[in-house]
């Protein structure tokens, strides 16, 4: 019926511009009158996954599906909704679906991209990702997830994802280029090497992330007479953030509902001397430092690669992570090297570590707590290789997706392990019944090229040490630092084989595996989590940027290319 049509669409453009009430009374109305339009079931589970309610979307979008099983995009909303329950293989199912009705429907390459990764299935991710963008090179939600996709990819090189990150960098730069009202606010022309500064970090989506563990310690420890220190966030879940967050920062604000370039005018109004983007690991959430919030622009703390924005001034990193000489040309920043890159806040339960389960039992216990995206094909086969040269050894594998009957299938195929030497736990509910699954590991089996993050700090602080393949990428290399800050080189392999080899050696000395297991949360609360001493150290480096910044005069400008 046309009037019906007319309708819906006024319903639609409610929807659009956020009148999502009156969009949802309009729908149930035409339900009353014509309960088959699938359009309109449809476009309530469409609604119901923005606000959050994925279980309804799903009942919502199956009943339009029965309708009209043949609209692409109600399988590509599906998949969505899915996605957000963790029923990958169900999601990955309707993507297949949609792109066999309409082959260039967008958001079916984006969701199918999200579920292949989700599944650790990452080249065939990074080609969803990629056909995305031949569609719309601007969909920043691809890009986003391109960019952090890479990273985990035996195929992809340092310099391939450099030069991807510094594509979504340009593209960046000449859309905010554009013509504009100029820009009213100034940087602060008070270049006096020695003030105090006005320090400010960014923390979007705070309930999403671990950033936050790895930024308290600084936060606490900033020295008050040289930094004032300023926290910019919010929750999308509508949240408060926690109080020991913003108590810890002289003054918080909330930025919930602001665009990047609101943002970073709100940041200049501020009169922010320096801008440390502590969560750039996901370029959505980079675009700030793109408008030249801050006189100058650091990238820090929780990240995976360059940023690829020319506004960015300065990244921190170490030695072990980016050797002198070796790592410049794949960042736009410039690298300013500590004695460690980050540094995490141990837990407030002190859990006592455990003896080496090895000493009881008699075999040793690998394990890995990581992300299934991480488990690469090379992963997998140098783990296969470990077992079969150490028959009697047992591998754990622990995350949420392992509740997933599909996903355990899966991973065992892939290991070509017997079922009994192959154990997979799911979500453990609880920070302190969480640390305690490391009291059932001897050694913990990093990850390649993706290693290891918070994981890693979580399980040195557990007493179980890291085999880590050092390799070229960021993220390839933190395990190295960590385990070489604690003196545990014997841990840092240089090549898969050496990796097997080293794996097998230690194993093969379960005495010596409860001595390090005694000794490892000592030496790591002299080196990485030593709070006090890393603050120390950055917060020179970051006068010491300061006051190159005032030798030469500040040309800078709140203009996006900085």
């Amino acid at each position: 019926m046309e009037e019906i049509a007319s309708i819906l669409e006024i319903a639609i453009t409610h929807q659009k511009e956020g009148r999502l009430d009156l969009a949802r009374e309009i729908y149930e109305k035409i339900l009353e009158i014509e309960p088959g339009n699938g359009d309109a079931h449809h476009l309530l589970g469409v609604m119901a996954m923005a606000e959050g309610w994925p279980d309804e979307a799903v009942a919502r979008i199956a009943q339009a599906i029965l309708l009209r099983p043949d609209q692409g995009d109600y399988h590509a909303n599906m998949a969505n909704a899915r996605l957000a329950l963790g029923q990958v293989d169900e999601a990955i199912s309707h993507c297949r679906l949609a792109l066999k009705i309409d082959p260039g429907l967008l958001a079916a390459h984006y969701n199918l991209g999200n579920g292949l990764f989700a599944l650790g299935q990452v080249e065939e991710a990074i080609q969803a990702f990629e056909t995305a963008l031949d569609i719309d090179p601007t969909h920043q939600g691809a890009w986003t997830n391109l960019l952090f996709a890479l990273n985990f990819s035996p195929e992809a090189g340092r310099a391939e994802v450099f030069q991807a990150n510094r594509c979504w960098g340009r593209g960046v730069e000449e859309r905010i280029n554009a013509p504009t009202p100029e820009i009213s606010v100034k940087f602060s022309k008070e270049l006096d090497p020695d003030r105090r500064l006005r320090l400010a970090y960014f923390l979007p989506e705070l309930e999403t992330h671990v950033t936050a563990r790895f930024l308290m310690p600084l936060l606490v420890l900033h020295d008050r007479e040289g930094f004032e220190v300023l926290g910019y966030g919010y929750r999308t879940d509508g949240g408060q953030p926690p109080e020991a967050l913003t108590e810890a920062v002289d003054k918080w604000h909330d930025v919930g509902g602001l665009g990047p370039a609101e943002l970073a005018q709100k940041m200049r109004a501020d009169t922010v001397d320096i801008l440390l983007h502590p969560c750039s690991f996901k370029a959505r959430y980079r675009e700030v430092l793109a408008h030249r919030a801050a006189p100058l622009q650091g990238a820090s703390t929780n990240l995976v690669s360059t940023t690829g924005l020319v506004a960015v001034d300065f990244l921190f990193t170490d030695e072990m992570i980016d050797p002198p000489g070796e790592s410049e040309e794949f960042y736009t920043e410039q690298l300013l090297r500590l004695s460690g890159f980050n540094c995490y806040l141990p837990p407030a339960d002190d859990l006592a570590v455990g003896p080496a389960p090895c000493l009881d039992r008699g075999h040793v216990t690998f394990g890995s707590f990581n992300n299934p995206a991480k488990l690469s094909a090379p992963t997998l086969a140098a783990w296969a290789h470990i077992l079969d040269g150490a028959p009697e050894a047992r591998l754990i594998l622990k995350h949420r997706r392992f509740e997933d009957e599909s996903a355990r299938q899966a991973f065992r195929q892939r290991l070509g392990v017997a079922p009994e030497r192959l154990e997979f736990r799911g979500f453990t509910d609880g920070a302190q019944a969480y640390l305690a699954q490391y009291d059932d590991l001897d050694m913990v089996l990093d990850p390649f090229p993706f290693g290891g993050g918070t994981t890693s700090y979580e399980s040195i602080w557990m007493g179980v040490p890291v085999l880590t393949l050092a390799g070229e990428s960021f993220m390839g290399r933190l395990s190295a630092s960590l385990m070489s800050r604690v003196g545990r080189e014997d841990f840092i392999a240089t090549s898969e084989e050496d990796y097997v080899a080293r794996a097998l050696h230690l194993a093969d000395d379960m005495e010596r595996l409860g001595e390090i297991r005694a000794s490892l949360r000592p030496a790591a609360q002299a080196g990485i989590f030593n709070a006090a001493d890393h603050v120390s150290e950055m917060e020179a480096a970051l006068r010491a940027t300061w006051a190159h910044h005032c030798s030469k005069g500040s040309d800078r400008t709140p203009h996006p290319s900085g």
